[in-house]
């Protein structure tokens, strides 16, 4: 009886050893989620860029990882790096790691533009490109909606749901609300019967 259960727990035993080096040899190495250390090591290339509000995208640095990071995981990572400060991770450890802050402002190819919309019942000019509402700088008080042609009014409206509209209406929107500084916005504005055709 000791016998028989001795070749049981040696078959067993075999069995678990051949299925763990199956397992080892059929998947490459590092794919095996149990078997992969996923933490930042001297060799792990770290790229750390900024995003602007336009979604434009700013590289700050791209090497090696730097000593405070190195044997960090993700969770550790994640509380160094919290999303609640505009961080994002992306990770593939232990070969890449990517930390992106957003930033509170447009790149500097688009901090200069200036849009057209509406806010609280009257014409705004809004910082940055069309689709970028954030900013408001100023409503024109004696440009309420209501005085506004129904064309004009309609456009401005649209503006308001910019990436919701065809391509076709945008690049309409664009070339008759969108400006790239503030002369020519206020060239516009001066001009507002052309925009109210």
């Amino acid at each position: 009886m000791k016998i028989r259960l001795w070749w049981v727990l040696l078959s067993l035993v075999v069995a678990g050893g051949l299925f763990v080096f199956y397992l080892l040899s059929a998947f490459p190495a590092g794919s095996l989620s149990f078997w992969k250390r996923e933490r930042v090591n001297p060799h792990t290339v770290v790229i750390m860029e900024r995003e602007f509000l336009c979604g434009e995208r700013e590289l700050l640095s791209e090497r090696e990882a730097p000593r405070e990071l190195i044997g960090l995981g993700l969770s550790q990572l994640r509380e160094r790096f919290p999303e609640s400060a505009g961080w994002r991770i992306e990770a593939n450890l232990p070969v890449t790691l990517k930390l992106t802050r957003k930033a509170d402002d447009f790149c500097p190819a688009h901090r200069p533009y200036r849009h057209l919309g509406l806010k609280d019942g009257y014409m705004a000019v809004f910082e940055g490109p069309l689709g970028f509402d954030q900013r408001v700088l100023r409503c024109e008080k004696e440009l309420p909606e209501t005085a506004l042609t129904p064309g004009l009014r309609e456009k401005l409206h649209r503006a308001m749901r910019f990436r919701e509209q065809p391509v076709a209406v945008q690049l309409e929107l664009r070339q008759e609300l969108e400006f790239r500084s503030e002369a020519a916005l206020n060239a516009a504005l001066e001009n507002l019967d052309e925009l109210q055709e």
